[in-house]
């Protein structure tokens, strides 16, 4: 098996009024950008520290530059292409695995998603066709392949409660062999950026592996 491993994280550029609509309010437009461009930072920093990995940021969104400053030096930075996020995901899939053997694909809605659980992903993908990481929202933050499979994408409701089970209906349909990564939550209404304010303070309190734009920019927030 190829044992090139490709990283992607799907994200928008952050501009005001585009981004973590759903935190306004309680948030003003300026206000929530700022959070996710923080978002962005934290997480970037995390993953560049995953060794032997590749990585691609595939953006949606006007005014690209804005994220150029942020993005891990050598990694890529290319636009999504197609239509809804089926299509779009499968795009990238087909562009991640020519030439390597596994790839996976995170969200940036998860600023402390733990680097462990993408790890976990591509040593699962050594024996699996598929891996999957649920998120509480009933999506999924992570998705991995170690084959192009485009039927895996199709004829769901994405944004809705059921993706990450209806995924496990293609799953199925298509006969590939599975795997899940713990459940984990993205950080898109007040509830769950409550989650994330605890658990910013708790890493404080830690001492270890901060989240150190997040913290400023919940800061700011406070301020």
């Amino acid at each position: 098996m190829n044992q090139a491993k490709r990283l992607g994280i799907f994200v928008r550029t952050p501009v005001p009024g585009a981004v973590k609509t759903r935190l306004v309010p309680p948030l003003s437009p300026e206000q929530a950008c700022d959070l996710y461009a923080a978002f962005l930072q934290d997480l970037f920093r995390r993953v560049s520290r995953l060794k032997n990995t590749r990585g691609t940021v595939f953006y949606a969104g006007e005014g690209p530059e804005t994220l150029a400053p942020l993005v891990p030096r050598g990694w890529a930075l290319e636009a999504q292409k197609g239509g809804d996020l089926g299509e779009r995901l499968g795009l990238a899939f087909d562009r991640l695995l020519a030439g390597a053997g596994r790839a996976v694909i995170i969200g940036s809605d998860s600023p402390d998603l733990p680097v462990q659980y993408i790890r976990r992903a591509f040593q699962r993908l050594k024996h699996k066709d598929v891996a999957l990481g649920p998120a509480t929202d009933g999506g999924y933050y992570l998705v991995g392949l170690r084959a192009p499979t485009p039927g895996l994408f199709e004829d769901i409701a994405w944004g809705g409660e059921a993706v990450f089970s209806q995924t496990l209906d293609r799953v199925r349909k298509h006969e590939l062999s599975l795997s899940i990564l713990p459940l984990w939550y993205d950080v898109d209404d007040e509830t769950s950026l409550r989650t994330l304010e605890s658990l910013v303070a708790a890493r404080r309190l830690e001492r270890r592996d901060r989240l150190s734009a997040t913290e400023a920019a919940l800061e700011r927030l406070r301020g």
